[in-house]
């Protein structure tokens, strides 16, 4: 009897260690071997350690790169001659009649534009035309007869005893068949510009001397080659900028000279801004001088929906990979104090754009070290100088 206990004690305990054996949670599954690089995942630890799983892919969420505080400038001269060559940069003096002689139609001036004075035709020798002594009729039974005075435009009664322009015999305007009470009036044209050079000779020898055509027409400004408006008379200047102020061909130098309502401002012809809505993302209408300025972002919910509300976004809103433009934050800039801008945080490098990494929780441009590092950033390669372009583009990395 006691055999028979011994023995059912005995597959009690064996049964309960198999129970408990059997008891651990069906969930927590963790697979024989993780992916690589490349590989298809779910979740972080289907991965191998220093992997993560970025957009369904197996990925590097690390980078030994850190972020520089340099940044590339584009360097392209040091001095005029360097954007020259062996071009000469001064027009010789022969050259001064030239534009006034092998020009048919004067610099700056447009038949199409309607004057009072000479000064809005140009400033280099277009005219206002004279005032037209004949129009035509408007407003009355005559209307479209021509006329020098509005009472051409009437059949009236006149002295003879015979009416102006039906000729029956009258004592009073009201006898003429055409006698209208409707005021009438004379409508001569306006007076346009006549651009038309008198002196426009193209057979004259300075019209093909290649001493002033062969001219560089470039100056270096802020180590950029730009074009050079450097002049002494208007004559120098060309159509878009065609007066000379102050050593510089400028488009005005006062609003006569500006078009549709605009100002001449610092000599150019100039439409002020009146609202928020004709500047672009983060920039705001300065009512005191008409230009747009930037400000920056003010709230977190700019930066989204200026992320999300457009067809274009701004370049200042910076984008990851597979985030939601949710996580966008409103935080001050390291580059200018006065103003926010919208940053995207972060948890490692893999989240942020191919020339970003993760740096005190939001993606930053991992900037440059080196020249050669903005050289391949800026692409200047296979650059090959020419009569028309003497100078090479170079890269410099600065703080």
């Amino acid at each position: 009897m006691m055999g028979v206990r011994s023995l059912i004690a005995l597959v009690s305990v064996v049964s309960l260690f198999s129970f408990a054996g059997c008891s651990k949670d069906p969930t927590k599954f963790e697979p024989s071997t993780r992916g690589k690089r490349g590989e298809n995942c779910q979740a972080r630890n289907d991965c191998q350690d220093g992997l993560a799983c970025l957009n369904g892919t197996c990925g590097i969420n690390e980078f030994s790169v850190n972020v520089a505080v340099k940044h590339c400038d584009r360097i392209e001269c040091a001095t005029t001659e360097d954007c020259c060559g062996d071009k000469p940069t001064e027009i010789p003096e022969k050259c001064n009649a030239r534009a006034t002689t092998c020009t048919s139609i004067f610099p700056g001036c447009s038949t199409a534009t309607v004057c009072t004075s000479d000064a809005t035709c140009g400033g280099q020798g277009g005219t206002c035309k004279p005032a037209a002594t004949t129009g035509t009729c408007s407003g009355g039974t005559l209307s479209g007869l021509t006329c020098s005075v509005a009472t051409d435009c009437q059949d009236l009664c006149e002295s003879t005893g015979t009416c102006s322009y039906s000729g029956v015999t009258c004592t009073a305007n009201t006898d003429c068949t055409y006698y209208s009470t409707v005021t009438t009036t004379c409508v001569k044209p306006s007076r346009t510009c006549n651009c038309t050079n008198p002196d426009y000779n193209p057979n004259a020898a300075i019209c093909s001397d290649p001493d002033c055509t062969d001219l560089c027409t470039l100056r270096c400004d802020d180590e950029r080659c730009v074009a050079d408006r450097s002049c002494k008379v208007d004559a120098e200047c060309g159509a878009a900028t065609p007066f000379c102020s102050d050593g510089q061909c400028v488009q005005c130098t006062e609003d006569d000279e500006c078009t549709d309502g605009k100002t001449c401002d610092s000599g150019v012809c100039h439409a002020p801004c009146k609202h928020n809505e004709e500047c672009s993302a983060f920039y705001e209408c300065n009512a005191d001088s008409g230009e747009c300025e930037y400000a920056g972002c003010k709230s977190d919910r700019e930066c989204i929906l200026a992320a999300t509300g457009s067809s274009q976004v701004p370049a200042s809103v910076p984008t990851a990979s597979g985030e939601d433009a949710r996580l966008l934050k409103c935080l001050p800039s390291e580059a200018d104090s006065e103003h926010k801008t919208c940053k995207i945080p972060c948890e490692n490098d893999g989240s942020c754009g191919e020339q970003s990494v993760c740096d005190a929780g939001f993606c930053k441009f991992i900037g440059c070290e080196t020249n050669e590092d903005c050289r391949v950033y800026l692409g200047l390669v296979g650059q090959v100088p020419t009569v028309a372009k003497p100078y090479v583009t170079t890269a410099v990395c600065r703080e």
